[in-house]
């Protein structure tokens, strides 16, 4: 019985695979026997690949899919040549932008790879407190938690730099995700090898960054790792802690001791494997995994897309606000300026943003794009466009000196009560538990957060005197 159910099961994966080339171009096929001999030469030849794991991270993304469908098929194509194959890690760590939509989209792409009853993949969901192999028959896995820490980690991060997209919505993301990496290396068996579809230039200088805003910070490297990839999450760990420290939130859970000995992680980079020619975004084997390439109006759920969209929405409500001009206005030049830093960027992000500039391109639609990204930051994080506003004025950083001109601007008639307002924030008595929330309700924090923003200054992204200023300064992508 065991020696036909495994003779079943060798059909089926064939089935699986053959289905799947039937989809790859003749350049696909190519840059599929290139990753398998990368692969192949990693693990050490043949006849060790059977015990060879390596792990991709999947962000829900079209390029994730993409990735994910060309390993599935280096590894069903390895296992038609020899007894085993290597071993295939997916982990989906569980952060605020991986939606129920997401996750979805994630289980259609595991279905029509057949994934989920191979024991040579491991699918794993990531979060703080847990590590658990998705199964199709537990939807519960997939919804996603919402996090009033994410929210206020946010909204503060925000305050101390007026919004600054960056800084409010990448660097606390950025940070949190080494944690969950970790995790998921430490998972069961060591892992072996991490793919990474990216150009080779980005985790230099992702390691580089680390590396100089740590030492900033006073955190001792590691001489062992100094210059390796996992020095470099250790200390992205260790500045995760920092930050929440600094925006005077609680202490993480299962903190990582950046000093552990645990063996640098092998890179596998299959960016010039994923044919870098094809228009992706055309491509048949994406358009089997996931179905056919949409964005429309009411739909962000491509996590790259959403990233330029939130950027473009936080520009357009900063010109309503700061600029007197309409919010298309604001989005518009947000998107004119972005595409022509991309123009010569073939890769997926510059295919993306060319074709969200020709979407959003009226102000009808860019209207219903506003209405559409504060939805998506509802959901996300639980911000309203109204804790936006107030983010954009920062009114209650430096002893709230911005306080007054927020409330001419935005809420004059509740100039009359500036005075006390402003010694709520001074104080721990509450004067008027109207004024106490109003003030949670129009910031969307705590008032214990309130009043640390009341004794924290403005961060001058000159200095080095934060830890926020320290990783944009030293950001390569920071403008």
């Amino acid at each position: 019985m065991s020696n036909f159910h495994e003779q079943a099961m060798r059909f089926v994966y064939q089935q699986v695979l053959h289905r799947l080339l039937g989809f790859f171009s003749r350049p696909e096929r190519i840059s599929l026997q290139l990753l398998i001999q990368r692969l192949l030469v990693a693990a050490g030849g043949l006849e060790r690949i059977g015990s060879y794991r390596v792990m991709l991270i999947h962000e829900g993304g079209k390029e994730c899919a993409y990735t994910l469908a060309f390993l599935r098929a280096a590894q069903l194509s390895i296992a038609g040549r020899t007894p085993e194959t290597f071993v295939l890690r997916i982990a989906v760590l569980r952060q605020p932008r991986v939606t129920a939509a997401v996750m979805e989209r994630i289980q259609t792409q595991c279905n029509e790879l057949f994934v989920y009853d191979d024991p040579r993949v491991e699918l794993l969901l990531v979060d703080e407190t847990q590590i658990r192999r998705l199964d199709k028959h537990i939807p519960a896995a997939f919804e996603r938690l919402p996090s009033s820490i994410d929210r206020t980690q946010i909204l503060m991060s925000g305050h101390l730099t007026q919004g600054d997209v960056r800084a409010t919505f990448f660097y606390p993301d950025l940070l949190s995700r080494a944690k969950l990496y970790r995790r998921a290396c430490e998972w069961g068996d060591n892992v072996d090898a991490l793919i990474d579809r990216r150009p080779p230039k980005y985790l230099e200088q992702y390691s580089e960054w680390m590396r100089r805003v740590a030492t900033k910070q006073g955190h001792t490297l590691n001489s062992l790792y100094e210059q390796g990839f996992e020095s470099a999450v250790k200390l992205c760990s260790k500045l995760d802690d920092d930050l929440k420290q600094s925006l005077a939130l609680p202490a993480t859970l299962n903190r990582l001791d950046i000093s552990s000995t645990q063996t640098e992680i092998n890179i596998i980079n299959v960016s010039d494997c994923i044919a870098s020619e094809e228009d992706m975004l055309h491509s048949q084997v994406l358009m089997f995994v996931e179905g056919v390439w949409n964005i429309n109006p009411v739909d962000v759920a491509e996590p790259q897309a959403a990233v330029v969209l939130v950027a473009a929405h936080v520009q357009g409500v900063r010109g309503v606000c700061q600029q007197g001009v309409e919010y298309h206005i604001g989005v518009h030049d947000f998107l004119r300026r972005t595409r022509a830093e991309y123009q010569t960027n073939e890769r997926f992000k510059g295919q993306l943003i060319k074709y969200l500039s020709r979407k959003f391109n009226t102000p009808k639609r860019i209207e219903k794009l506003r209405q559409c990204i504060s939805h998506y930051l509802l959901e996300l994080h639980s911000v309203t466009d109204e804790h936006l506003v107030c983010v954009l004025y920062s009114p209650f950083v430096d002893q709230a000196r911005g306080l007054e001109r927020f409330l001419q601007q935005c809420y004059p008639e509740k100039l009359s009560a500036y005075l006390e307002l402003r010694q709520i924030l001074m104080s721990d008595n509450v004067l008027s538990e109207t004024h106490a929330t109003w003030l949670e309700s129009v910031s969307g924090l705590a008032l214990s957060s309130l009043r640390a923003l009341f004794n924290m200054t403005l961060t001058d992204f000159k200095s080095n005197k934060s830890l926020i200023a320290t990783l944009w300064m030293h950001d390569p992508y920071s403008q």
